[in-house]
């Protein structure tokens, strides 16, 4: 892997992966479909106070260094740019974890969630000086263990986040996500725990909390663009916490939405059964290999085994996507 001088313009920088060299060789190659990404591109750059005025704004990321093209069958765009064919579209949706809801883990370190493997590592996270309390981690395999909850929405101040701005810019726009896609690494995480059909997102003309999400294992699929990753399809429950003007409790108490809100999600997982051995059972060469092994994270004498891995959600309509880092983790000893 390389970088491209990017000092001047690039027109185009292709190369053709084994069987793209067959084909050719063969006579058959032919361009039928194509697809453009921004993986490279940190739009943090773009800078309206710049003293040179606005056509240098976005001068740092096109002076950005960008790859040379992945020469193996399997690279892939992990950020495609989308075509919408509507032309109206003012405001595009964008997927957040929720930690304003009450079952929902919170970070603590590293901006990281951790998922404890066994009851005796999750009872060491929530004695620990680090931790001490349970709000900080998911136990592993529980339903009913506190969840990572994501919503969807316009995340801008500048509509009301009310049933009519919904239905005009989330739900007439075909901008609605009714379900999600769960990517995650089958080498250390065996299932997704996804919200039931009888799930609520909500509040009430007070402003209430009446969140309620009911999580069960979803059917995996182990066929994705990604090497060693499975994916499974959760629900995407109506998001119908609305700003009510008289409400006794903001609307932002429980979303963390701006603006309308499409759907919502949540998602546990279940660690793969070599890895949830408690501090009878020896470490995992899983762990050694991926992870880290006899850590004494928390400066209390205690050890830990992990392992941190990322899921994927990625919205089925939008195909809005979002990152979750999530650390597998055993008590050692």
């Amino acid at each position: 892997m390389a970088f491209l001088d990017n000092s001047g313009d690039i027109i185009l920088d292709a190369v053709l992966t084994d069987l793209g060299r067959q084909r050719m060789a063969g006579g058959n190659f032919k361009i039928t479909k194509f697809a453009l990404g921004d993986d490279e591109i940190d739009y943090t750059l773009y800078n309206k106070d710049h003293p040179s005025g606005s056509s240098y704004y976005d001068i740092e990321i096109l002076q950005s260094p960008c790859f040379e093209a992945f020469t193996t069958d399997n690279a892939n765009i992990n950020y495609g740019l989308l075509s919408f064919t509507r032309t109206d579209l003012l405001y595009l949706p964008s997927l957040e974890t929720n930690e304003k809801v009450s079952d929902s883990p919170l970070f603590k370190t590293s901006s990281i969630y951790y998922i404890a493997a066994n009851s005796e590592t999750a009872d060491d996270l929530a004695s620990s000086d680090a931790f001490n309390d349970v709000k900080y981690y998911s136990l592993s395999g529980q339903a009913t263990s506190r969840r990572i909850f994501i919503e969807s929405g316009l995340d801008t101040t500048e509509l009301t986040a009310d049933s009519t701005t919904r239905t005009s810019y989330m739900i007439s726009t075909n901008l609605l996500d009714s379900r999600y896609a769960v990517y995650f690494d089958n080498r250390f995480i065996s299932a997704i725990a996804t919200p039931s059909n009888s799930s609520v997102f909500t509040n009430s003309t007070a402003g209430a909390d009446q969140v309620n999400f009911t999580l069960s294992d979803a059917t995996a699929n182990s066929t994705t663009f990604m090497e060693d990753y499975s994916v499974s399809v959760a629900t995407g429950i109506d998001n119908t916490v609305y700003y009510y003007p008289n409400a006794q409790t903001a609307d932002t108490t429980i979303s963390v939405i701006s603006g309308p809100r499409g759907s919502a999600t949540a998602v546990n997982v279940t660690m793969d059964t070599s890895l949830v051995g408690t501090t009878a059972a020896s470490t995992n060469a899983k762990y050694t290999k991926y992870g880290t092994t006899g850590a004494d994270l928390f400066g209390d004498s205690k050890t830990y085994d992990y392992i941190d891995s990322t899921l994927y959600i990625q919205g089925t309509s939008t195909s809005a996507l979002l990152q979750i880092p999530v650390r597998l983790i055993r008590r050692a000893s």
